[in-house]
């Protein structure tokens, strides 16, 4: 009778504990969410774009990324990926790394780090970092691979450094995250999905919690959400630090949907608007992009002319607003420049200079 009683005492205080945290999430928010507004930011400043001419084309590159006075571009289907370009006399001055499968060649590379030492590429193709020294890989035609770390496991998407391991998205309903140590073996998968007022299955979970992510390469890690207005700072052992919501405070919704045995999600047209992509760590401070707009909308572009700036405990600092929208960036801190890629009307690299 008494282990009964056990039971359903401990069965009673479980359901009433779910109970006070549902009670506890506002509606159509999330638990444990600080609600931010545009109000919440210091300051807003106005940035006018001045388009980058080169001595030769840029292509249709899709990631960027500076360096000192150095450019690079990181293309795809071309037979050198990574293009050099001299910010300073407005020429290219080389490519590296050739499109293949072969030593030395790569087929989804991006840079994951580059300072005076060393420049960090991953290859997703092959879920491999490549080290080199930063001066041979400006100098050198064909740059001399220092270190390569083959993952023991496929990630989805972009590895980031956080001290000695590398941290990809898991892609699974339980931990959004997985991190390697520096041999690219396995340690751990982390990371909880927010919770809100709206029922979502695995699938949906997945789907509607799609992140950007970015880390300070020490001990924070910028969770960023595409289709919610929602930015999740965890500390370096993947514990929520900071949840904030805005400045819309929007929940997007998705909708299972079965292909024979696979099971996906979608969204709900007209209860979906785009949120934060393309977090980058710059010094103590958190660069990522906002759109907030929905695709049924008449001005709707996947381009962004919103930059939110914020610390690294996750609290608001500057609103950037561009004179033309952008889908990727790099920020030169030194120089208070923001170089950004668009798509419109066609290909171009565009400067921002900031306080």
């Amino acid at each position: 009778m008494r282990d009964n009683m056990n039971v359903n005492i401990s069965g009673l205080i479980g359901t009433l504990f779910c109970v006070m945290m549902l009670s506890c999430t506002p509606k159509d928010g999330y638990q444990r969410a600080a609600l931010i507004s545009y109000d919440d930011f210091s300051s807003t400043q106005k940035l006018i774009g001045t388009n980058l001419q080169f001595d030769d084309t840029i292509l249709k590159p899709m990631r960027i990324q500076v360096f000192d006075s150095l450019l690079f571009t990181v293309n795809t289907r071309e037979e050198k990926l990574i293009h050099v370009f001299n910010l300073k006399s407005q020429k290219k001055i080389g490519e590296r790394i050739s499109s293949g499968q072969g030593p030395g060649e790569m087929l989804q590379p991006y840079f994951v780090k580059i300072d005076t030492a060393w420049v960090h590429l991953f290859d997703m193709s092959s879920f491999t970092l490549h080290v080199y020294a930063t001066k041979d890989f400006i100098t050198n035609l064909l740059p001399v691979v220092i270190r390569k770390v083959k993952l023991s496991e496929p990630t989805f998407g972009e590895i980031r450094l956080l001290g000695n391991d590398m941290v990809s998205s898991a892609y699974n309903p339980n931990n959004q995250f997985i991190s390697f140590n520096s041999n690219g073996e396995k340690s751990m998968e982390f990371g909880t999905y927010p919770i809100s007022n709206n029922a979502f299955s695995d699938a949906e979970k997945v789907e509607a919690y799609k992140s950007s992510f970015t880390t300070n390469h020490k001990d924070r890690i910028a969770v960023c959400y595409n289709w919610t207005d929602l930015i999740d700072i965890l500390d370096g052992k993947g514990h929520l630090k900071k949840r904030i919501h805005g400045p819309k405070q929007f929940i997007s919704t998705f909708k299972e949907f079965r292909d024979g045995d696979v099971v996906s999600a979608s969204p709900v047209k007209g209860h979906n608007r785009d949120a934060y992509f393309c977090p980058i760590s710059v010094g103590e401070d958190l660069f990522v992009l906002f759109s907030g707009k929905a695709e049924d909308e008449a001005d709707y572009s996947m381009l962004a002319n919103q930059m939110f700036v914020f610390d690294w405990d996750g609290n608001p600092k500057q609103i950037l607003l561009l004179d033309q929208g952008i889908f990727a960036f790099t920020v030169d801190k030194e120089n208070k420049k923001i170089y950004g890629i668009s798509d419109k009307p066609d290909f171009h690299l565009v400067a921002f200079s900031y306080n």
